[in-house]
């Protein structure tokens, strides 16, 4: 009787959609690439709109930038897009957004003078502490990315201070450096009657790109003088502070979460054996049901009677709270197909091990109907559903993941010990995956990838070399080499273009009269990669930088030529003092060598090149 009553209700919404607006749904396809996550809310930074009443502190501007050698040294140039303080005795107040929140997920830039000192407070309560903490060894709950301690005016002498969190480790850029955080956290929680049931949370805190804290409680506000009323609330406005030192913002961007999720309702399944070979999805209308019932949690694995040639049909409801995007996550082993008031939302078909799709879809509020088909050709079963949606985090929707949570893979790391170590391998840069990457390791801790197809540098870290687990674990099949520390990837140069005059635009790619040749090794161990450009060879080197603690490059060729070396690339390249340029304000860069760099304009974006002369080196260094 279920199965009829769910296909006439289904009947009767297909007529009222089809004659015209429906209240239950209203349903459409994207057929761009599909995001991992659904985008967040930016701030709009082309005025203080998003902001409450501030002071003269605070501005917008179109750039901003530090000379690191001078203590809260800062710079601006009119525009837009940019948030910027810069304290006086007379203004020196914090900021507060027009929105307020209780749980979110923000994401940021700031850049940090020497010196310097601010902090971003959520619920204008519990705070994470911004600070010039650049090669800090020892960390206390007051450096870069902290959470900050609380007070108590009663305690002792010394320990007023309590509950801070120093970050796992120590992550933060060169100051005058645009940094990256990532931001989870969730609110105190109240009774019906205000009674406070759980404490605020710091569900998870990534400093450029490291995760520096994990699920910390904070059971009250942290000490500030400009929140007179130290009550906690489900919901008050994000703060950041302005009384300590110059700093600056831009590309905020958040998420907002409540409460609300959608739910799943009288589901109902037929279960298949299928014969063998099944590489895709069977024709279900041909085929008899073993079995049929009624479930409340989908359980591919449970509900099988066979390890292999296995299928299943899945209907039900879908409650659907709040109108607006919905992004949904099919992961299988092996097919699967979901869709929605009868249309495909994700088509996941084929014989694979267990990955995901992801497909997004518009939802109005009120009831849908679900359809979501499976099949197993041998080996390992799973289907997981996830979800995420307007106010709510990406969760699990129905299904389950096929492993054990706690079977985490065992991380594998090399680091050099007396001499440089190389290692072939995939490496991620930027949005692809490249594939012909040579990473070195340094002892004395300086580290970076190289594409040797581009002769390009694509990344530089320090501390830690060289995370192979995804090359080794689970048959390796990513390949991937990944930086144990916090690295920064260069706008990518090129070895050698071959330009009419300096002013020619650089190509993109690598000219085919230019040939890797490998490397050799020098004394020292170290890698000197080679090239030959008709009957030149050009010779590229790196090694650690000790005046900085950064990477210094070598690239030199045998005899003239029209080419030219492109050192870097941003949309824009400042000269801060005599010596240094920032890039894009992400790294640093200084000219060491005879050769000197050309600054210039192409296509609306600043570079660095030089011309590759006989007998003189180009040699520069990066730090960051």
């Amino acid at each position: 009787m279920n199965k009829i009553r769910i296909n006439v209700t289904l009947l009767l919404l297909l007529i009222l959609w089809g004659c015209g607006p429906s209240i239950v749904g209203d349903l459409k396809g994207h057929d761009s690439v599909i995001p991992n996550i659904l985008p967040f809310k930016a701030m709009k930074l082309s005025d203080m709109s998003e902001f409450q009443s501030t002071t003269q502190n605070w501005s917008m501007m179109g750039n901003v930038y530090s000379d690191f050698t001078q203590e809260l040294h800062i710079k601006t140039k009119q525009g837009t897009g940019i948030l910027v303080n810069q304290p006086t005795s007379e203004h020196l107040d914090p900021i507060f957004s027009t929105f307020e929140h209780g749980d979110i997920e923000l994401d940021l830039e700031f850049m940090m003078p020497k010196g310097s000192n601010s902090g971003i407070y959520f619920q204008s309560r519990y705070e994470i502490q911004l600070l010039d903490s650049w090669e800090v060894d020892n960390l206390t709950s007051q450096d870069c990315g902290s959470i900050y301690e609380r007070w108590d005016d009663q305690k002792p002498e010394g320990q007023q201070g309590y509950e801070g969190h120093a970050p796992k480790k120590n992550v933060s850029k060169a100051p005058g450096l645009w940094q990256h955080l990532h931001i989870k956290f969730k609110a105190p929680k109240f009774d019906s009657i205000g009674n406070k049931i759980a404490d605020a949370l710091f569900e998870e805190v990534r400093h450029n790109g490291i995760k520096i804290h994990e699920n910390v409680e904070v059971t009250g506000p942290t000490r500030s003088a400009f929140i007179s009323d130290q009550l906690e609330l489900p919901k008050a406005a994000l703060m950041l502070q302005g009384d300590h030192g110059p700093v600056a913002f831009k590309n905020i961007k958040y998420k907002l979460y409540g409460t609300d999720t959608l739910r799943t309702s009288n589901i109902e399944y037929q279960y298949f054996e299928v014969p063998m070979p099944l590489t895709k999805l069977p024709h279900f209308d041909t085929l008899t049901p073993k079995l049929t019932g009624q479930v409340a949690n989908i359980d591919v694995n449970k509900l099988s009677q066979r390890r292999d040639g296995v299928a299943f049909q899945f209907t039900g409801e879908l409650n659907v709270p709040i109108e607006g995007d919905y992004l949904f996550d099919l992961s299988s082993d092996d097919g699967s197909v979901l869709f929605i008031d009868q249309k495909q939302v994700i088509d996941h078909d084929g014989k694979h091990d267990f990955e995901s799709k992801k497909g997004i879809v518009n939802l109005k509020r009120g009831i849908h109907y679900f359809h979501l088909n499976y099949f197993n050709y041998t080996w390992g079963k799973g289907l997981w559903l996830k979800y995420e949606g307007p106010k709510q985090k990406l969760r699990t929707l129905q299904g389950l993941y096929p492993y054990p949570l706690n079977n985490t893979k065992k991380a594998l790391h090399i680091d050099p010990i007396k001499t440089p170590e190389m290692i072939r391998s995939f490496v991620n840069y930027k949005d692809e995956k490249r594939t012909h990457v040579i990473s070195v390791g340094d002892p004395k801790g300086v580290h970076y990838s190289y594409d040797l197809t581009h002769g390009s540098l694509l990344k530089v870290w320090k501390g830690g070399f060289a995370d192979v687990t995804e090359m080794w674990e689970g048959r390796g099949i990513d390949q991937l080499l990944i930086p144990q520390e916090m690295s920064v990837e260069l706008n990518e140069h090129i070895i050698a273009s071959p330009l009419t005059n300096e002013a020619s635009p650089y190509s993109l790619k690598i000219s085919n009269d230019i040939q890797p040749q490998g490397y050799r090794i020098d004394d020292n161990k170290r890698p000197i990669f080679i090239y030959t450009y008709q009957k030149l060879t050009l010779e590229d080197q790196y090694q650690p930088r000790a005046m900085t603690n950064g990477l210094q490059r070598t690239l030199s060729i045998n005899g003239e030529s029209n080419l030219y070396s492109r050192a870097a690339r941003a949309d824009h390249i400042e000269k801060i003092n005599d010596e240094f340029y920032t890039v894009g304000g992400y790294y640093y860069f200084k000219n060491i060598g005879e050769s000197q760099p050309i600054l210039r304009e192409v296509d609306g974006l600043m570079e660095l090149i030089y011309p590759l002369e006989k007998d003189k080196k180009i040699v520069y260094s990066l730090f960051w």
